[in-house]
């Protein structure tokens, strides 16, 4: 112990928060360990379990947007068509994502986990052919084949307790980022810039009994992973607590994302409108060199909102927005990566990071390694819990029974006849 930096009363007392703060989260830590280990691979999984939705025979020529807009609204006559995902590839199916039509011109504030007001939010279709290969609504509590990566995502971030679940894993990331700093304290050797007084404590005791084992096996697992653990927790707390935590962010830099974009006007259902190809075309012109890898349809604003990626960016679907004109297939604002303030690159940087996709398959393995390695936490920590109050219950009756007075041990013995 005199190896360690922090001894004493100072720290009794931040191991006592450490280890309730972790009982405190060991449900919900555990949970998110196993479910981010499927989440980290959510895309492959999900396109492995289901080659139907995902993979079609290309064709000569796609039909036009509005066409198959048509035919799926036609198919789910309660639902609007809000964003056209594109494929990558042309075996890969277009995604769509569909919104109540009662929904069409409230504004409504984004809050993830709450459960989709229409029957499915989400339709696989055959671009070439405009054949729907399949629905799911990714809000439904279900675990086939078709909706167990929806159903594992959903759980990853909110429980399916809808809002309250989304505060409830949004406060679980901030205690947990607390508790991995504080644990990294109780680790703190002295010497802490020589790497030998770091050595004993990534070693693990393998014969010195159950209680040093699970002991050193929590320690070094986290502290071997703790720059990840980080990471994914600050996210956490960020994708689900977004107006607590960008306030903060916004002190060391302004966020631009938190600025409205102006309205082109609002535009009925059945108002003319210029087809998703061309805004994606106008959008295209001011960054020739991106893809596109959405068009969303806002008829409350009258705006196409069109995302394109570029090779540099570490988002999946890019960091670059052009806003269209649904009238006139005029580009009406950006929000372009290159312009962006530093708050506003470090929160693109979120999802990338806590995916593990900004560094490919490599990140992808590390954040599911990761994920293992959280649940190995939960349980060693737990048991080092268990152990130990064990021992102190037992510790406490041995004190209690030496002191006792010898009269009241013959008083309370029973009387043999």
């Amino acid at each position: 112990m005199s190896s360690l930096a922090l001894t004493g009363k100072s720290r009794q007392l931040i191991t006592k928060l450490h280890r309730w703060s972790g009982l405190a989260l060991l449900a919900f830590l555990f949970v998110a360990a196993f479910t981010g280990v499927f989440v980290s691979f959510r895309w492959e999984i999900d396109a492995f379990l289901n080659p139907q939705l995902f993979k079609v025979q290309p064709g000569d020529k796609a039909l036009p947007q509005l066409e198959l807009i048509g035919r799926i609204e036609t198919a789910f006559p309660d639902a609007l068509v809000s964003t056209l995902t594109y494929p990558a590839a042309p075996d890969e199916a277009l995604r769509v994502s569909l919104k109540s039509r009662m929904d069409a011109h409230v504004v409504h504030k984004h809050v993830p986990g709450m459960k989709s007001a229409v029957a499915f939010n989400q339709v696989f279709v055959n671009p070439y052919s405009g054949e729907i290969l399949g629905q799911r609504n990714t809000s439904d509590f279900a675990v086939d084949r078709v909706n167990f990566i929806p159903f594992m995502l959903r759980l990853h971030y909110s429980l399916f307790l809808e809002k309250w679940g989304v505060w409830l894993m949004g406060g679980s990331a901030l205690v947990w980022l607390l508790s991995s700093f504080l644990g990294l304290t109780l680790a703190w050797p002295r010497l802490w810039r020589s790497i030998k007084a770091w050595r004993p404590l990534l070693g693990i005791r393998s014969r010195q009994g159950g209680y040093k084992l699970n002991y050193d096996l929590h320690r070094s697992a986290s502290l071997l992973t703790l720059p990840v653990m980080i990471v994914v927790a600050f996210s956490s707390a960020y994708f689900n607590l977004p107006d607590l935590v960008k306030p903060v962010i916004g002190v060391f830099s302004p966020i631009s994302s938190t600025s409205t974009v102006a309205s082109a006007g609002k535009v009925g259902l059945d108002d003319s409108i210029v087809p998703p190809e061309q805004a994606a075309a106008a959008a295209l012109q001011v960054l020739p060199e991106a893809r596109v890898s959405y068009v969303n349809r806002d008829f409350t604003k009258g705006l196409y909102a069109v995302r394109l990626k570029l090779p540099t960016d570490v988002a999946p679907i890019g960091n670059n927005t052009v806003y269209v004109r649904m009238r006139d297939g005029v580009v009406s604002s950006t929000r372009l990566a290159a312009n962006r303030s530093g708050a506003d690159t470090f929160i693109a940087w979120q999802m990338p990071l806590h995916s593990g996709v900004a560094f490919g398959l490599a990140g992808q393995i590390i954040i599911c390694l990761c994920s293992l390695a959280l649940l190995a936490m939960c349980v060693t920590g737990f048991n080092v819990w268990l152990r130990k109050h064990r021992s102190e219950k037992d510790l406490a009756m041995r004190r209690r029974a030496r002191q006792t007075p010898v009269s009241e041990q013959q008083a309370a013995a029973p009387i043999e006849a």
